[in-house]
């Protein structure tokens, strides 16, 4: 008998397992709904989390349920805003604002944006989090001129390209991004709520309307070890017979 129960926790361990590789970087259901997906007592189910807790898989917060811990969010080359991507991923979206300013276009980004230098912008850094955890470093610059009476206020829980097409009917239709790995100085650490020199994924992202037109430049660090990006890619076909 005992051996039973044994082989039963076993196999709910295994379930709970394949189920936190369905969750990553989310929350599990609450307890009562494993119970009843696993046919299972609330203790056995109890029993099994918290060693799955002790294993590092899991955290489990007073009030807030059970997590996957140290699970990495997979975010896909898609064009999707960071509200939309948490959301569809079960998480939690919002942002803190650490600065909006109004600036002239350097060089650098007047290139960037087809702009004349000294064009007027708006730079506004944000801390994105996902269930209150931190997860990203953005600075955005917008053309100040190609959005009249925007407000960046509105950005603290919405997603920036819902508001660009629901204020200023701008279609958000293609960006150009790159990716590359790199480290966090030690501000940008503190802010992520990392080690100093922690390794980050440094995506810059140009984005453009349906009419060609340029909007925005992004430019955003992301905590390495809560992100991986996934691409599909196929192979062009071969142009000449038994090319290997």
């Amino acid at each position: 008998m005992a051996s039973e129960r044994a082989l039963k926790r076993q196999q709910l361990k295994q379930q709970l397992q394949d189920l936190i590789q369905q969750h990553a970087g989310g929350r599990l259901p609450p307890e009562r709904e494993l119970s009843e997906r696993f046919a299972v007592a609330r203790e056995t189910l109890r029993r099994c989390l918290r060693e799955l807790e002790e294993d590092g898989l899991l955290q489990r917060r007073q009030g807030a349920g059970t997590f996957v811990s140290g699970q990495p969010v997979v975010k896909q080359l898609q064009l999707m805003s960071f509200s939309e991507e948490m959301r569809e991923r079960g998480l939690i979206p919002s942002s803190e604002v650490l600065s909006i300013k109004s600036l002239g276009a350097n060089a650098k980004l007047a290139s960037k944006l087809k702009l004349t230098p000294g064009a007027p912008l708006l730079e506004l850094r944000r801390l994105r989090l996902a269930d209150d955890e931190p997860m990203a470093l953005e600075t955005v610059y917008l053309v100040r001129d190609r959005l009249p009476a925007f407000d960046p206020e509105e950005l603290r829980e919405g997603s920036l390209y819902e508001l660009l097409m629901q204020r200023f009917g701008l279609q958000i239709r293609s960006a150009q991004q790159q990716v590359q790995a790199t480290v966090l100085t030690e501000e940008e650490a503190e802010a992520l709520e990392v080690p100093p020199f922690s390794p980050s994924l440094l995506v810059e992202r140009l984005v453009m309307t349906g009419g060609g037109e340029i909007i925005e430049f992004a430019r955003s660090l992301y905590r390495a070890d809560r992100y991986r990006f996934e691409v599909n890619v196929m192979r062009a076909p071969s142009s000449a017979p038994g090319e290997a």
